[in-house]
């Protein structure tokens, strides 16, 4: 027992010597210092993806074989917004999820899906609708069969204006109700976010919800007239990307959807801009140890030139990293909160939204807003360091714009949303340019003109309290 003693407690100095080593040769140089070379970085072609058949339809098609999985996509341009006769989308939605193509009735659907142990799921928005399939590689004939279906001719009934009816009756507001509610920790944030949204878009086409009577009104010649309208080949962009043999798969997308009719594509819906408000708060009380914060503003449409500065300025106010201003001065210097991070949700033809969110205990809420104000004012008018510039510019250019073709998957998927939404490839195809030429004068310009103090909408899940009067009792208004 002696000797195993010796031989255990003398095997661990080498360790200690190598870890002593380690410790010592680390470098601590900052990045700025490390005379990194220019990053020569190049987007992929999208012209070495995409497949263009007679009719119009777009697809972008790729090999990513890490696994024996294939996912089908389709991108829609329509969303309840386009909606004239309201409950119309949400019934073709409900089809969509469902009951399948015309070809099966919904119980063939959902076993056929069972039998591929297939990942289905269909989104749709206010401006667009998402239709995804994923398979193992071995069922891709029998998929991609049942996703043309689903595109061209999906089943719809009586059943999904019934189903899409149920889906509309008023929710329950029991989620913020006690400690024991299904909200208890981040469903209280999403909740917070719910809340934001319907106070922004009051009385405006993204925040309009069909009634019961709206469904009641509603026949399947509307759902089916609606489908035919907008799922159109030049309507629609598919992305198809997996283990998956690219030729052999462009054929079968051209015999699958090559005698598809196009028809006119209808116009793009005419959104109206957020009607202004001043700064108000909106108490949502709620017996839990925490407190959920998010407040903010509607969001323009933001012009091409003014997307890179105010992207920079986001990352280095609030962009959802740990070194961010916000995050800086609530969770290092105070330790009030785990995150403080800002959100900008751009929409396709109207006014998105922008707001910033936190939570921790009620007692230093005041204090968590307080601070990510002061950030606010601060980034309006004192420039940024050049390090914050170095950092941000570094982490969009080399980092998430990146990510976004990291892999057949990922170069599909944004190569076809891009092409729905603006018809081409220009803005990928700039991004790095015009992130790289953003200044400090920039980033002032853009949090003038895109962040609104007086124009805060707060929302405050948990203790209600008076977050409008700042530590000096003047109101921020």
């Amino acid at each position: 027992m002696k000797k195993m003693r010796l031989i255990t407690a003398l095997s661990l100095v080498p360790l200690l010597i190598l870890s002593a080593g380690t410790v010592n040769a680390q470098d601590f140089t900052h990045p700025s210092d490390m005379r990194l070379p220019e990053s020569n970085y190049q987007r992929p072609d999208p012209t070495d993806y995409q497949l263009t058949l007679e009719n119009g339809l777009i697809a972008y098609v790729a090999r990513a074989g890490q696994v024996p999985l294939v996912t089908l996509s389709a991108f829609i341009r329509v969303g309840t917004v386009d909606d004239k006769r309201q409950g119309t989308a949400e019934a073709l939605l409900d089809a969509l999820r469902n009951s399948g193509p015309e070809k099966l009735s919904p119980d063939e659907f959902k076993t056929e899906l069972t039998r591929m142990t297939a990942a289905y799921r269909v989104d749709m928005h206010d401006e667009w609708t998402e239709i995804s399939l994923n398979v193992p590689s071995e069922d891709l004939p029998q998929a991609l069969t049942l996703f043309a279906g689903l595109i061209q001719a999906p089943a719809i009934s009586a059943t999904n204006i019934h189903g899409a009816a149920l889906g509309a009756m008023p929710a329950t507001r029991d989620d913020l109700a006690g400690e024991d509610g299904p909200a208890l920790y981040e469903g209280s944030l999403k909740a917070a976010v719910e809340r934001f949204y319907e106070v922004l878009y009051t009385d405006h086409p993204y925040g309009f919800k069909p009634s019961i009577a709206d469904f009641a009104e509603r026949s399947v010649d509307d759902v089916e007239a609606f489908h035919a309208a907008y799922f159109v080949p030049e309507n629609v962009t598919i992305a198809v990307a997996g283990d998956i043999d690219v030729d052999s798969i462009s054929a079968t997308i051209i015999e699958l959807f090559g005698d598809w009719q196009n028809g006119d594509v209808p116009p793009t819906a005419k959104v109206p801009a957020v009607r202004i408000a001043k700064s108000d708060q909106h108490n949502f009380p709620a017996n839990k140890l925490q407190s959920w914060l998010v407040f903010g503003h509607d969001l323009p449409q933001v012009p091409v030139a003014d997307q890179a500065a105010l992207e920079i300025m986001n990352y280095i106010l609030a962009g959802g990293h740990l070194w961010t201003r916000m995050t800086v001065e609530t969770r290092y210097k105070y330790g009030y909160t785990n995150d403080a991070s800002g959100f900008m949700e751009d929409k396709w033809f109207g006014p998105g939204g922008y707001s910033f969110r936190s939570y921790s205990r009620p007692d230093v809420i005041k204090a968590i807003y307080d601070n990510m104000m002061d950030e606010i004012v601060r980034i309006r008018n004192e420039p940024v360091s050049d390090e914050e510039m170095f950092v941000a510019k570094g982490a969009l250019t080399d980092g998430s714009f990146q990510i976004q073709y990291l892999d057949g998957y990922s170069i599909s998927r944004s190569f076809a949303l891009e092409r729905l939404r603006y018809g081409n490839h220009d803005l990928s195809a700039s991004y790095l340019r015009r992130i790289r030429a953003v200044t400090a004068d920039d980033i002032i310009e853009a949090a003038r003109k895109y962040l609104r103090p007086d124009e805060m909408q707060i929302i405050l899940v948990g203790k209600p309290q008076d977050l409008l009067e700042n530590r000096n009792g003047d109101s921020r208004q």
